[in-house]
């Protein structure tokens, strides 16, 4: 049973990093929760401080958030696997609510039409 945990949580952290990258993040390899919370939490801060509109701002209210649901994810690591990918659903959620905020649909898109995933609508916040 572990091992299927354990198989949903590194599948779930690809998931948020692919997201990441979206939103205009540095691509990570074999992501940990952590990481990802500090790359998040870096690229909210980012789209806090545009100056793009508050749709861009809302969406970094949502990226703080779901920075917030991986760090609570790490906080338990390996000893409550279903409440380290509770959390880390709640942040997959959260990003795509971020998209919404820019009227992106992200589930299932890698990359705006027309654009490379490094190229997204974080790319150019500022």
């Amino acid at each position: 049973m572990t091992v299927w945990w354990v198989g949903r949580r590194d599948a779930a952290l690809v998931r948020i990093a692919e997201r990441m990258v979206f939103f205009g993040g540095e691509p990570v390899e074999d992501p940990g929760a952590a990481e990802l919370a500090d790359a998040l939490a870096e690229l909210a801060g980012e789209y806090l401080a545009s100056a793009r509109g508050e749709a861009v701002r809302r969406a970094g209210v949502l990226l703080h958030e779901a920075a917030g649901e991986l760090r609570q994810a790490d906080r338990f690591r390996g000893t409550l696997l279903p409440v380290v990918l509770r959390h880390m659903r709640r942040a997959e959620t959260v990003l795509d609510e971020a998209g919404g905020c820019l009227g992106l649909a992200l589930r299932g898109v890698t990359a705006p039409s027309g654009g490379e995933a490094g190229a997204g609508v974080g790319g150019g916040v500022g």
